[in-house]
């Protein structure tokens, strides 16, 4: 509920202080940076269309990080920072083991230094 997959259907959600409930949804997409999940099953949350780079990425694209140089940049060290090889970038989903996939979820999970 909190990163607003379900609605609540009574009572409020606050974080930091703040009711997140109660927010429009100009103010849920600005705060939606600030809070990133990790899903259990790591395959079917990764589009397997894409390649590892473009996935790791996608967050600091969607909130315009920096320059297109900038965010291959932090997609290596985000790759590093988890324990994969930069190479992986230009693999699929399907070429890594569960365990590599789960921490490409990490990687973008992290991408956007969230609070939570």
């Amino acid at each position: 509920m909190i990163v607003g997959l379900e609605r609540p259907t009574g009572g409020t959600i606050e974080y930091a202080g703040k009711n997140i409930s109660a927010r429009g949804a100009t103010e849920i997409r600005r705060w939606r940076r600030h809070i990133q999940m990790i899903f259990q099953d790591p395959y079917s949350s990764l589009d397997p269309r894409h390649r590892i780079g473009t996935i790791v990425g996608e967050p600091l694209a969607i909130f315009k990080e920096g320059t297109t140089k900038e965010r291959a940049e932090r997609v290596v060290e985000l790759l590093r920072m988890v324990g994969l090889d930069p190479r992986y970038v230009k693999r699929y989903p399907h070429e890594l083991s569960g365990g590599q996939r789960q921490r490409v979820g990490i990687a973008r999970a992290l991408a956007l230094q969230p609070t939570l």
